[in-house]
């Protein structure tokens, strides 16, 4: 699995390395290590920490304000969650002509999987329902293309918003396949979009826009889980928040009415790496992962359609690349309901 580095948005770090314990340099020398610098932490004052660099003697000063802090890869944290003799990983960039300060980029303090990681999740896989690996040079017929510009080079999926459709580019599995409570993984990699949905439709259902059901959402910055049937999508609310005559004093209250029907979480997601996502969707629960940690989790009526019949993609913006969709027919794990509280528990913390 790729590593996800994950953020709260924190302000961008500015990190600055000097050689500490005896070993002065000139100015604009440079101390013999590479990024990214892995090490335990010796020391910590309020607006540094000194990190012995691994396989080696040198004590490296850094100063923090505002650094950029993830745990394990992927769970954002802060500069006050760091301790003593906890092993980092700081990723930088070389100083300036005539400095000897380096500036980082990323802080990260690795970590165990905690026991509510471990777990199992919601959905146990059946039979399988949809796959598709891109080996192929064309998007037809296994897709039912929309808007939007489809590509398919290397065995890989480019997904690109058309400007002028002022709509995402969208794209749904061929032929359809009823289903009401699946896994589907996928891999992902942003280029430049500005997010990618997984769809879930019932083309049959006419009292939701368009048939949509429920969604999944990832962004560079954010997870959303939605249950659009009875949200966004519920007919009745998309026309009266698309009518110019809506006051934003209603669609205020609109949107607060229906609040309970998505949920979203922030993340940070490194758009240079591929990344592995799972949607479990089981009842009237949906839970999301990326790269084998649990993110994202909703609970509504919406998401306990019956018939449901349709799986897509919608990308936003420049382009998103995808492979690899497998989409299979689920059931809840036995001891799913023992283990949800904790599986919650964890990704509040988050």
């Amino acid at each position: 699995m790729n590593t996800m580095k994950l953020t709260l948005g924190i302000t961008a770090a500015v990190v600055s390395l000097t050689i500490s314990g005896g070993m002065a340099q000139a100015p604009g020398a440079k101390p013999d290590i590479e990024s990214p610098l892995k090490g335990v932490v010796a020391n910590m004052t309020p607006v540094g920490l000194t990190v012995k660099g691994e396989g080696t003697s040198k004590n490296i000063h850094f100063a923090i304000k505002g650094a950029r802090i993830t745990r394990g890869g992927w769970h954002p944290c802060e500069f006050k969650d760091v301790k003593v003799g906890d092993t980092v990983t700081v990723t930088f960039t070389a100083p300036k002509e005539g400095s000897s300060k380096y500036v980082a980029t990323l802080i990260d303090v690795a970590r165990e999987l905690s026991a509510a990681e471990k777990l199992p999740i919601l959905a146990k896989a059946g039979k399988l329902l949809f796959e598709d690996d891109f080996a192929r040079s064309g998007m037809p017929p296994k897709w039912r293309l929309g808007k939007g510009f489809w590509e398919i080079h290397d065995g890989v999926v480019t997904a690109a918003e058309n400007p002028a459709d002022n709509h995402g580019a969208y794209a749904y599995a061929e032929p359809r396949f009823p289903y009401k409570d699946i896994v589907a993984e996928f891999s992902f990699k942003f280029d430049g979009s500005t997010g990618c949905h997984l769809m879930m439709e019932d083309s049959n259902y006419k009292a939701a826009h368009a048939g949509h059901i429920i969604r999944a959402t990832i962004t560079p910055a954010s997870l959303g889980l939605a249950d659009s049937k009875f949200g966004s999508m519920k007919n009745e609310i998309h026309d009266k928040m698309k009518d110019p005559a809506t006051s934003a004093e209603e669609k205020k209250r609109i949107q607060e009415s229906i609040k309970d029907k998505s949920a979203s979480f922030k993340v940070a997601l490194d758009p240079a790496k591929w990344h592995q996502a799972r949607v479990e969707v089981v009842g009237d629960e949906m839970l999301i992962s990326i790269d084998n940690q649990p993110l994202g989790y909703l609970k509504s009526e919406g998401v306990n359609h019956p018939t449901k019949n349709m799986v897509g993609f919608t990308v936003g913006g420049k382009s998103t690349q995808l492979d690899n969709l497998k989409v299979w027919d689920a059931t809840v794990r036995p001891d799913w309901s023992k283990n949800r509280s904790d599986v919650l528990a964890a990704l509040r913390k988050q």
